[in-house]
């Protein structure tokens, strides 16, 4: 066939009324909203079709020139182990490091000594000239440790990771430590904004990010009677996602902590912001203990939406979690999603591709606001450390937790093994910590026949 025999008129451009009748043609009679318009667990509206957005602007990661922190979990409870599994990340593609406590609401079973005991030269050896070393769950005093002994280094970035409202126990000296982490001129962050405790305990994306930005404005206020200015302030603090196999909602809900953490600062004062330090973990919620080798898929999608939608740092919970402490192999299928999809998808060469998709936009400005006004509520009620400990948190998530329709999981209620493989782990969990007074739920949990 000729190409110049075609039609130049065969694909020309139709309205969204010309599309409509066609639809309704195909739907023979079946409701338009019930058939083609889903809903996220916000209820939030997501349509069949959407035209391009013309007036996007493209949310650029911290450092766009950079492709984001390949971060790998330092979390065996054996110190000569985790060393040994450090150097294989390290030696293999992970360009950063997140040392998780055993106390931290992100150990889910498996973490490391709280007191690092104490910061051990093998350790400190191992980590030198890590490109970035995360702190997850530790206490100020630890972080002094750490920040002392790469003080001064000016290559390595360092997220120390303290958080007022999931560890308040540790922060009875807040203002001097702050001031002591000031003084050292670390390259990175010192507090996180997280709202990971919010989606693994089963929450919405817009709690998840109100919680983020009511746990930002509360970083700020301590930060400024710390002596910091609001620039300063925003550029120390982290903002921490959970990244899920629900595509689209990831990537916009990566994209509205941008505008959201934007629109802050500007409220700051700010005129113009630089982005935030963004990290995004994949779900521990999403991952099943039956069939378990489903979850790398789901991980990737995770990474591939977080990646999309301009994360800084990405860290995946290897597949096997739900049995117990990962092997060599998951730890390295781990880790290798992340290079794939950087090394040979070459997703981190472009800026925000999602930018102007209208679906994608209409979905991440939805978001923004709907956070905004469960962020709004928070604040009219005192703040976030008022709502976690008035239990209003807690019953919030658990209200969407309850609401959520139950869908089909692979592996467990779909196309479910008659006879499961063995797992191979190195040992069995333990305790899994909360956080926020929120305990991680998955959701294949009450549903394994």
């Amino acid at each position: 066939m000729n190409i110049d025999s075609l039609d130049p008129n065969m694909f020309s451009r139709s309205d969204h009324k010309a599309w409509l009748k066609l639809v309704e043609r195909a739907l023979k009679g079946k409701d338009f909203q019930e058939t083609l318009v889903s809903r996220t667990d916000d209820g939030i509206a997501i349509q069949p079709l959407y035209e391009r957005w013309r007036d996007d602007a493209p949310l650029s990661r911290q450092r766009a020139d950079m492709p984001w922190t390949l971060t790998q979990r330092m979390d065996d409870p054996d110190m000569e182990r985790a060393l040994a599994q450090l150097g294989d990340d390290l030696a293999n593609g992970a360009s950063g490091v997140s040392l998780v406590s055993i106390d931290s609401g992100s150990a889910f079973g498996t973490g490391m000594d709280a007191t690092l005991p104490i910061f051990s030269e093998a350790l400190a050896a191992t980590l030198s000239g890590t490109a970035t070393l995360r702190l997850d769950g530790f206490s100020s005093g630890v972080a002094k440790t750490v920040a002392a002994s790469i003080a001064g280094d000016g290559t390595q970035r360092l997220h120390l990771g303290l958080d007022a409202f999931l560890s308040a126990v540790h922060f009875t000296n807040f203002s001097s430590d702050i001031k002591y982490f000031k003084e050292l001129q670390l390259v990175g962050t010192i507090v996180n904004a997280d709202g990971r405790a919010v989606h693994n305990a089963g929450g919405t994306e817009a709690q998840e990010l109100a919680v983020m930005a009511s746990s930002l404005v509360g970083h700020l206020r301590l930060l400024e009677t710390a002596g910091l200015s609001p620039e300063a302030a925003l550029a120390a603090t982290s903002l921490c996602l959970s990244a899920d196999q629900n595509q689209f909602t990831t990537i916009a809900k990566i994209r509205a902590a941008r505008l959201i953490s934007t629109r802050i600062a500007e409220a700051c004062g700010i005129a113009d912001p630089q982005p935030a330090h963004l990290f995004a973990e994949t779900s521990y919620r999403m991952l099943t203990r039956l069939d378990p080798e489903t979850n790398i898929l789901r991980n990737t999608i995770a990474v591939f939406s977080a990646g999309v939608g301009g994360a800084d740092e990405i860290s995946v919970l290897p597949h096997s979690l739900t049995h117990g402490i990962p092997d060599p192999l998951a730890r390295r299928l781990a880790r290798n999603t992340q290079t794939i999809l950087m090394a040979e998808s070459h997703l981190d060469h472009v800026i925000d591709p999602a930018a102007g998709a209208g679906g994608i936009e209409a979905l991440t400005d939805a978001l923004v606001e709907r956070a905004w006004d469960i962020f709004t509520d928070i604040e009219g009620n005192g703040g976030l450390a008022k709502v976690i400990a008035s239990g209003e948190l807690a019953a919030m998530v658990a209200e969407a937790r309850a609401e959520r329709v139950a869908k089909p999981i692979v592996g467990t209620t779909l196309f479910a093994m008659k006879t499961e493989r063995p797992v191979a782990v190195l040992g069995a969990l333990g305790p899994i910590a909360d956080g926020m007074g929120l305990m991680p739920v998955r959701l294949d949990e009450g549903v394994e026949g």
